[in-house]
């Protein structure tokens, strides 16, 4: 993660990681078939903590099998939905790697990216809909959600974060305050409107 999250994965080679972590590229090779083996394993573990934390913010909104009960729902996307970005956000390294480094690097890891999409969009929908049945709409728009974040964490990431800031073309604020507002107010107008 220190070294995909502070470098780029373009730019860090077997030998830079072997180098890194004191080891030989024969060990390397015995543990992952090559350099995209070892992101997905970083990202994954990314996803599983920023998931770990995002999971612990739902347990105080008791879940029926309706899902949360929906005059909790704005207090719970507000704390499911901090609790994510701070996990993402508070290594900016972390932040790289589930943001950046990891869209188009190849068929495998941007498979593993989309499981991940579908995955957190599965959490939205379990907590939204508890155990009834989820209808194509409402999957698309879980699915949606998970874009719109994602996007504006992006959008905040190259703004605020990166050694190699993009011009977005807005001076739009792109603090995490806002991004948490905007996403806590889409994400109550989704339910409202497809998943009540």
């Amino acid at each position: 993660m220190e070294l995909f999250g502070e470098l780029g994965y373009p730019a860090v080679t077997v030998k830079r990681l072997c180098e890194q972590a004191g080891l030989t590229q024969r060990y390397f090779y015995e543990s992952f078939a090559d350099r995209s083996a070892l992101l997905v394993a970083v990202y994954e573990r990314c996803v599983d903590v920023t998931r770990q934390a995002t999971v612990d913010a739902a347990t105080p909104y008791p879940q029926s099998p309706s899902g949360v009960a929906p005059d909790a729902v704005p207090a719970a996307a507000r704390a499911t939905l901090g609790a994510f970005l701070h996990t993402l956000t508070g290594d900016p390294r972390r932040a790289r790697v589930m943001l950046v480094e990891v869209v188009g690097v190849d068929p495998v890891v941007e498979s593993t990216r989309l499981r991940a999409i579908h995955g957190w969009a599965g959490l939205i929908l379990a907590l939204a809909m508890g155990e009834r049945p989820v209808s194509p709409a409402q999957h698309v728009a879980a699915v949606g959600l998970v874009g719109a974040v994602t996007q504006l964490l992006v959008d905040w990431y190259f703004t605020n974060v990166s050694p190699e800031p993009v011009d977005i073309g807005t001076s739009a604020p792109t603090d995490l305050d806002t991004v948490l507002d905007v996403c806590v107010e889409m994400f109550g107008a989704t339910y409202d409107r497809l998943m009540r």
